[in-house]
């Protein structure tokens, strides 16, 4: 089918989706944002509902980043820079700037067509502020090298490598903090660590940005930081960006890797005279994928570590039990399924997630719908007897039982972007808010008599002004009190043993400490209880020992440590700490006078124009073009394009379709007009040519129900004059089309295709010719695939589908080829009604090949292998012949863009009577169904 034809099918969905049915899960837009534009001397910054002050403060970060980066680049941006604030990641989430999903840990992202920056306020204004500069360091970066590259008359097909345009945006936004150093760290310590000869091995990946900003803070150390804005200054000079950090540098990569491994070797291996692994002084858990926030519960059946984990790429909740002989834990148990409903649409792994009463209540939060949830679930019953959210609460975490178990404290965002406190009676509903700024309050517990509330908190001032430190707060009087005052991020206290504990970021690695309780007042001293090599998350007691998860050799996986094992060292801790807050920079403008209504402008996203040539449709020239406005939620095409075959015939061949579509509200749609006319070739009902002119329009609605399942409804009206035989029978129609279909997709997939969960469609529709009574048919698709997971990596995968279509001119379907029947010619098998049924068995082939060349290195990753049979048939009145296929074949996913398949096996023959005396092979491409 040629690229024409495509569109074609694209612009007219009544008409396409009869053979083609679609899956995949739903972006939801659950919110109508009502956009505002506080405008600054070089940012248009878009907001809205009461994120006001949370703006004014990122504005006031944006132009204090565009005077440093002006200076540092050498380059000065003439036009207003788009800055696009979300107040929580929910919120983020639901963006069509890109039209992607966006996964929990993308903090923000610079989209180079328009050169929108879009970001969302987590709680942190320190994050925040990173955030920004982040992304602002791409604007910069990216401006200068197209200057940079038309100054020299150089087209501007290439940029950076993505090591270095994310480690330059880490480098300039960032201090080397305690999770930059926990990433190359464990990488350089565990042997994973990869040099500049090796980078992109690990590209895309989170130690791939750290590691391009260590990069760079060694170039600076070493050969001194101008180096670091010659690799921009010069980055037109050399085609290979390798060749240029040797000439910048002076040296050859190989003697560049050589220094840097050294360089990170003296770093890091000393830190083993100090510190331990977790293996040395701890005891891992029964692995689990990465796991976290365990919590402790205990009865009279059990003894038990409940915590998250995405064992098996959903994130749910698990179980250890320890066995009461051995006493140690055995293999985790499912607990509760988490990724795959509404209700539990997603975990928040890297935040503190859970808490349990002494009777059994589990705490846990997840994402649902437009905003979080904390659910309340029986441990003993195994169900859940409760759930609170509210609109006004977007992003909830760290829910904390009171030790009487009928309160919990969490934090929370709001609709302004603040992260505050609160306390709920979960029993009764009754919810009381503790803070209200935009200090990010966070971690809560109760104190052992439940009359205090200790945090963390950037509230801190004076010398140690935006760290994080732990707070008390009396729930009497609401009077804050320090418990620590330190520099080193002081988080997720926990009261046990008339001890305040908590982790601290001390030499850059997280670690326990503990203070004293006393009310009201500082401690005069804090105590360091482990001293672990990796990082410390999420730490839980119970007796004499902690549970906590721990990040090493490029994992998080949980640890038992006995307290009682540990002499604690004595760290004296600042007393005279100022009593004032800090206060945050906000931008010099009014909500009144500095702020307008956003309005849509639409402008070019793409456009393009091709002429082609094949066998079957001859000479096609056209173009193409695409218009949005500057959130991506309303787009215009546009397409035309001249079938004429010979002169006479150009003005009366031209196709054109013009289409809108709204991506704005949860419900979406799109309408569109178009007209069509020339020799069709359709493959679906015959072999032969035939001349049509089809004119009309089409509406289409598309409603999501959840991120899992949504409702599709189209009608399209359309004039169709066919000429069945040329010059003999003509056939007139205005057709008109109706269908609606029900879709579910919870699917995961891994190289190849999904690998667990299960997707179906349920397609009806009718399409009559409403004023000749010439077509009439009504049509039916129910296809049904589930996934049956039989190792972590292994799936057993059943598809089952039914085509039905009936009436006069009916539509045939077809199959054969590689996605259905194989063995089969493509497209060979056709008729008006249909089945087909595929089992297939899919494992690990070979996990990486390397090739290694003196010019590049290339790898190829997930190479899979497949035990298939299909089987199926077609037929427009009387059904005649079962067909039907087995074998083996292989998939390779190259770069994540196109997965190639080659099958092996015997078509089954004669009605299912025998096999086929020889082997067939079969090249093809695409993803596994």
């Amino acid at each position: 089918m040629s690229l024409l034809a495509l569109i074609i099918l694209l612009c007219i969905p009544g008409q396409g989706n009869a053979q083609f049915v679609y899956f995949g899960r739903n972006k939801v837009q659950f919110n109508n944002f009502e956009w505002k534009i506080l405008k600054t001397e070089h940012f248009d910054i878009y907001y809205y509902d009461s994120l006001f002050s949370i703006a004014s403060i990122g504005a006031n970060i944006a132009e204090e980043a565009f005077t440093e980066y002006q200076i540092k680049f050498n380059h000065y941006i003439a036009h207003k820079i788009p800055l696009i604030f979300y107040n929580t990641h929910n919120h983020f989430e639901q963006t069509n700037i890109t039209p992607g999903f966006i996964p929990e840990g993308v903090g923000g992202f610079f989209e180079f067509v328009k050169g929108r920056v879009v970001i969302p306020y987590l709680g942190s204004l320190g994050q925040f502020r990173h955030v920004i500069r982040h992304e602002l360091t791409h604007v910069f970066m990216t401006t200068k090298i197209l200057r940079t590259m038309k100054e020299h008359r150089i087209p501007a097909e290439r940029f950076p490598p993505l090591w270095f345009t994310e480690g330059l945006a880490e480098y300039m936004s960032t201090e080397w903090d305690e999770q930059s150093n926990m990433a190359l760290k464990d990488a350089v310590l565990s042997g994973y660590f990869r040099n500049l000869r090796a980078i992109e091995e690990i590209s895309g990946s989170y130690l791939m940005y750290k590691e391009g900003q260590a990069f760079l803070e060694f170039v600076a150390h070493v050969y001194g930081p101008e180096k670091v804005q010659m690799l921009i200054e010069d980055f037109w000079m050399y085609e290979r960006f390798t060749k240029l950090v040797e000439y910048v540098l002076g040296e050859k990569l190989e003697k560049i890797d050589e220094r840097w491994e050294y360089f990170l070797r003296q770093k890091y291996f000393p830190l083993y005279q100090r510190f331990a692994p977790f293996t040395q002084n701890a005891k891992k858990l029964p692995p689990t994928g990465y796991s976290f926030s365990p919590v402790h519960y205990s009865d009279a059946n059990e003894d038990a570590i409940y915590f998250v984990a995405n064992a098996d790429g959903y994130a749910s909740i698990y179980k250890t039990k320890k066995d009461t002989v051995e006493g140690e834990f055995l293999p985790p148990e499912l607990v509760l399924r988490g990724e795959k409903s509404e209700d539990l649409e997603a975990f928040h792994l890297l935040q503190p997630a859970m808490s349990v009463t002494k009777n059994g209540i589990l705490a846990f939060v997840t994402k649902s719908g437009e905003h979080d949830l904390i659910h309340f679930y029986d441990i003993r019953s195994g169900e859940e007897i409760g759930n609170f959210g509210t609109s006004f609460l977007i992003s909830i975490s760290s829910p904390a039982f009171s030790p009487d178990g009928g309160q919990v404290a969490f934090s929370a965002i709001d609709t302004r972007g603040y992260t505050d406190l609160f306390i709920l009676n979960w029993q009764d509903g009754v919810l009381r808010r503790l803070t209200d700024d935009y200090y990010d309050d966070k971690e809560p517990c109760f104190s052992a008599d439940g009359k205090e509330l200790y945090f963390s908190s950037d509230r801190t001032t004076g010398k140690y002004a935006g760290r994080y430190n732990i707070f008390s707060m009396s729930l009497l009087t609401g009077h804050i009190t320090y418990k620590t005052y330190t520099g080193y991020n002081c988080i997720s206290p926990k009261a046990f043993n008339d001890k305040i504990y908590f982790v601290a970021e001390k030499d850059s690695i997280k670690n326990i400490f503990y203070t004293d309780s006393f009310p009201d007042r500082l401690s005069t001293a804090y105590y360091q209880v482990t001293k672990f090599l990796g990082g410390v998350y999420h730490p839980c007691f119970h007796g004499n020992k902690i549970y906590f998860s721990g990040f090493e050799n490029a994992g998080f996986k949980l640890y038992e440590f006995d307290l009682s094992s540990y002499s604690p060292d004595t760290l004296p801790m600042r007393i005279g700490y100022p009593s004032k807050q800090w206060a945050a920079g906000f931008y010099n403008a009014s909500a009144e006078k500095g702020v307008v209504a956003y309005e849509k402008e639409y402008t070019l996203d793409y456009m393009q124009s091709q002429i082609i040539t094949d066998p079957i449709f001859g000479t096609r020239g056209g173009g193409t073009l695409l218009l949005s406005d500057l959130f991506g939620n309303e787009y215009y095409s546009f397409l035309i394009y001249n079938t004429a075959e010979v002169q006479s015939d150009f003005l009366k061949s031209f196709n054109v379709a013009l289409s809108k579509y709204s991506l704005e509200r949860r419900t979406n749609y799109g309408f569109g007009i178009f007209n069509f006319s020339g020799r069709r070739y359709d493959i679906r009902d015959s072999d032969e040519f035939y001349w049509e002119r089809s004119y009309g329009g089409y509406f289409a609605l598309y409603f999501p129900i959840s991120k899992f399942d949504r409702i599709e409804a189209e009608i399209t009206v359309a004039n169709s004059d066919k000429e069945v035989i040329a010059n003999v029978l003509e056939r007139s129609a205005l057709l008109c089309s109706n269908t609606i279909s029900y879709t579910h997709d919870n699917t995961l997939w891994a190289y190849t295709g999904p690998i667990d969960g299960n997707r179906f469609v349920f397609l009806l529709g009718y399409t009559s010719d409403v004023k000749y009574s010439n077509v009439n048919y009504y049509s039916l698709i129910a296809d049904y695939r589930t996934y049956l997971r039989l190792a972590l990596r292994s799936t057993l995968a059943l598809r089952t589908s039914v085509y039905y279509n009936d009436g006069k001119e009916a539509r045939r379907y077809f199959a054969g080829g590689s996605w259905d029947l194989r063995g089969w010619d493509r497209f060979s098998i056709r008729g008006e009604k249909m089945w087909l049924s595929s089992l297939e068995l899919r494992v690990p082939l070979i996990d990486q090949i390397k090739l290694a060349t003196p010019v590049i290195d290339m790898g190829f990753y997930g190479i899979r292998a497949a035990l298939f049979f299909d089987a199926g048939s077609a037929w427009d009145r009387n059904y005649e012949t079962t067909y039907g296929s087995v074998g083996a074949g292989m998939r390779l996913n190259l770069f994540n863009i196109i997965v190639f398949r080659y099958d092996i096996g015997k078509k089954i023959e004669q009605n299912f009577g025998s096999f086929q005396p020889h082997l067939f092979y079969q090249f093809f491409f695409g993803w596994d169904f």
